[in-house]
Formats: structure tokens, C-alpha cells, sequence
């Protein structure tokens, strides 16, 4: 500012050049914009006709598709309240994945007949909005098949509590639960969903297991409680036999096991003598017995044949 104030020999050519100096520095320091506009996409530049304002074919279009599309889903969702009912009221689930296909398929039927003929941005607006009606009929089916996954292990545990009443081998009870439920959760699963029930499954398999264990802890106490009391039993069965044995020896010594037995009665006489040994015990019997022919002897024959003499006489001597 000096020289050129110095160099000229006036102040007004140098308040110039300071001007013109400071205008440089400015425009130099200034910052330089390094982003670019990035251009709209596709659809949204198909929705607006282009880089503009949406066209009015566009959005009369995107209307109508909403409003199919909240058509569709309202009638499949009152089908889908009847799935519902027929899960809570307990009735037969064999259907269940065929009623649910029918649903999905009479909403996208629907949805495509009512479909329009245009350019290919509608075309592409209408198909999306079909993938999603899709997905919502499944959305709202969803709750219904999980409770229908829920009845069906109720039953196959029932009738596994009923097949194992009385039984000590539960593997084929266990086995025909688990196939019953496999049987009935396979035709539940809708053909277009990806779902499955591999964790209801391994949630039955897992309360049959922890019934099978209680069950053999059962079996194994009343076993043991068996033994014990055939121990009991067998051991007062000793008992009765050692009593036994006890009182013989009491009551006829220590005889042996051997047993002998006599009769005699001498010739023309009314005496009987007879003799037994058994069980260690001696028995002497002497008896007199009327002549067997006293009923021949006529009229008085009776009077004549049992006097005093002939009474029988029976004695026993015990050694």
C-alpha cells in the first residue's frame, strides 16, 4: 500500500489497487462445492412422468391398485377369521393347509383379475403390490396355523398318556405320538409359506421324554417295593416252617419220619389190638367188636349178641 501510494504520489490509485487486491483474495479463499446431484431413480422418475411432476395416468393407476389391493385383502382376511374358528372350535385341522392354499389363491386370483393392460410401469406397480398382498394373507394366516401346530401335539400327548397307562415299555406309545403329530402338522403347512414345525416337534418329543423318565422311576420304585415284599413274605414263610417244626419236636420228640401200623385179633374172640408209630409218636389201641354174623341169629339174635361182655371197648396208650 505504501509503494504504490510512494510510486504515484497519490492516495486514490492505491486505495484502487487495495480494493482489487482484496476482491482476489476473497474469490481465491472461497470453498469449492465437490458433491454433484445424483440423478432421481427409476421408479420415482416413473412415478413423476419423468424427472417432473407424477403424470396423472401414473397416479390414477397407483389409486386403483391401492384399492384393489384393500379389497382383496378384506375378503381374504373374512376366510381367514373362518380358519380361525374352525382351529378354536377344535374341529378336524386334515384341511387346514388346503383351506389356507385356497385362501392365498382366490386373493391373488382376484387381484389379477383386476389387473389393467398397461405399460410396463404399471405392470411392474401392480405386480409388487400382488408379492405384497402375498405376504399379508400369510401374515394374517400365521396365528391361526400356530395354534393349529399347538392342538395338534395336545392330541398326540393325549393319546400318548392313554397308550402308556399300564404299559412299562413306552417306545412304541412315544413312536406312535410323534408320527400321529407328523402326520397331522405336514398337511397344515401352506404350500407357498416356508414354515414348518420342527420346534413343535422337538417340544413334543422333549415333554414324552420327561414322561418316559417319571414313568421308569415309577417302574424301577414299584419293582423294588415288589422284592421287598417277596423278601417279607419269604422270610415269614421260614418263620411258619421253624414253628412248625418247633412244636412237632414239642409235642413227639425228635422221631424220625417214618411211620408203622398193626392189627390183631385172636381166633374166635371179640378183641381187636392195633398198633401205629408216625411222627416220632406211638399209639396203642385195644377194642372189642360184636360178632358179625349177631344179625343172623333170628328174632333175638340182637338181645342174645350184644350183652355186657359185648360192648366194644376201644383204648388208646400214647408212649
Amino acid at each position: 500500500f505504501f509503494f504504490f501510494q510512494r510510486a504515484t504520489g497519490g492516495p486514490s490509485i492505491s486505495m484502487k489497487l487495495l480494493a482489487v487486491f482484496i476482491a482476489a483474495a476473497a474469490a481465491f479463499s472461497a470453498p469449492r462445492s465437490q458433491t454433484r446431484s445424483s440423478p432421481a431413480p427409476r421408479s420415482v422418475l416413473a412415478l413423476r412422468g419423468g424427472g417432473g411432476e407424477p403424470s396423472e395416468a401414473m397416479l390414477q393407476a397407483t389409486f386403483a391398485c391401492n384399492r384393489l389391493y384393500a379389497s382383496c385383502l378384506a375378503e381374504a382376511n373374512a376366510e381367514v377369521a373362518m380358519l380361525r374358528k374352525t382351529v378354536a372350535a377344535g374341529e378336524d385341522l386334515s384341511g387346514f393347509g388346503a383351506k389356507a392354499d385356497a385362501v392365498l389363491a382366490d386373493a391373488e386370483d382376484k387381484f389379477s383379475a383386476g389387473t389393467p393392460a398397461g405399460d410396463a410401469d404399471v405392470a411392474q406397480l401392480y405386480a409388487d403390490k400382488k408379492e405384497e398382498l402375498s405376504e399379508a394373507v400369510l401374515t394374517s394366516i400365521e396365528p391361526a396355523f400356530v395354534k393349529a401346530l399347538a392342538a395338534l401335539k395336545e392330541t398326540a400327548l393325549e393319546s400318548f398318556k392313554a397308550q402308556a397307562v399300564g404299559q412299562d415299555d413306552l417306545a412304541n406309545a412315544a413312536s406312535a405320538a410323534e408320527a400321529a403329530f407328523v402326520k397331522g402338522a405336514k398337511v397344515c403347512v401352506p404350500a407357498k409359506a416356508g414354515w414348518g414345525y420342527k420346534a413343535e416337534r422337538a417340544s413334543l418329543v422333549a415333554v414324552i421324554d420327561a414322561i418316559k423318565s417319571q414313568s421308569k422311576k415309577a417302574s424301577a420304585v414299584k419293582q423294588q417295593a415288589q422284592q421287598q415284599m417277596s423278601t417279607a413274605m419269604n422270610y415269614l414263610q421260614l418263620q411258619s416252617q421253624q414253628m412248625q417244626q418247633i412244636q412237632a419236636q414239642y409235642a413227639g420228640g425228635q422221631g424220625g419220619k417214618w411211620s408203622l401200623g398193626a392189627a390183631y385179633r385172636p381166633p374166635d374172640t371179640n378183641i381187636n389190638l392195633s398198633g401205629s408209630y408216625q411222627q416220632g409218636r406211638a399209639n396203642l389201641q385195644l377194642s372189642m367188636v360184636p360178632d358179625e354174623g349177631a344179625a343172623l341169629l333170628g328174632p333175638n339174635g340182637f338181645t342174645n349178641g350184644v350183652g355186657p361182655a359185648n360192648l366194644g371197648l376201644s383204648m388208646n396208650v400214647h408212649l
